[in-house]
């Protein structure tokens, strides 16, 4: 049997080079007692723990995760199970990702930053990005609902070929101005569209012929970050 104190308390001594003869004297419990709290064979009553923080003088913050861990190690196997999925999408891991600049969602914007700045963004811990993955921020609203002034995209850059992009929120660069937009493709011509219902404002940018030559794809939107 493994418990949650168990795996604390064996850590807690080994870092600390304390036998059990030490903490059964600091904490005024029997030997045999501290023995089967740290193989898990049994779950520690309060006035150990208790006396086992105070007489090692934890922090509240450790304090408290000491009475969690106890907590939890006396809940039932079924919400246990509950529980740890929850921790586990929770907590997830930060990653720090580039962000290239801003693009426009309505009029164009200048082109990409040169100066990258970052920022951290947590995934859950089964998660993975595709490699060179960027952010981008949304500025303007030509892609409300979907995307919000000021939303941060993460921009797949291996997504440029016309089969991957087509119908998909891509980020394009045309004539030195860059767009966050919705892209149909046709034979002849490639029209980017705006999520915005008011077309008077946000008009779809139609381009064709030799104009296609100014055109470039910097990657797929696959997801957005909204921090505000």
């Amino acid at each position: 049997m493994s418990t949650k104190f168990g795996k604390f308390l064996e850590k807690f001594m080994k870092d600390n080079n304390y036998t059990l003869e030490y903490i059964s004297l600091k904490t005024e419990s029997s030997l045999s007692i501290v023995g089967h709290y740290r193989k898990g064979i049994r779950i520690p009553k309060d006035e150990f723990i208790e006396r086992f923080i105070a007489n090692f003088n934890f922090d509240k913050v450790e304090a408290n995760y000491i009475r969690y861990i106890v907590a939890f190690d006396r809940t039932p196997d079924l919400i246990k199970e509950k529980i740890e999925k929850i921790e586990k999408r929770s907590h997830g891991k930060i990653q720090k990702l580039p962000i290239k600049g801003k693009a426009a969602a309505g009029l164009g914007y200048m082109n990409f930053q040169e100066n990258e700045k970052f920022f951290n963004i947590n995934l859950p811990t089964e998660k993975k990005l595709p490699k060179e993955v960027f952010l981008v921020e949304v500025d303007g609203n030509s892609m409300f609902p979907t995307l919000l002034d000021g939303d941060m995209i993460l921009i797949d850059p291996n997504l440029q070929d016309k089969e991957q992009i087509n119908g998909k929120i891509a980020v394009f660069t045309y004539f030195d101005q860059t767009y966050v937009k919705r892209v149909k493709i046709s034979e002849n011509q490639i029209r980017l569209i705006s999520d915005n219902s008011d077309k008077k404002t946000y008009p779809d940018i139609v381009i064709e012929g030799e104009n296609l030559e100014f055109l470039s794809c910097q990657g797929v939107v696959i997801e957005s970050r909204r921090t505000h």
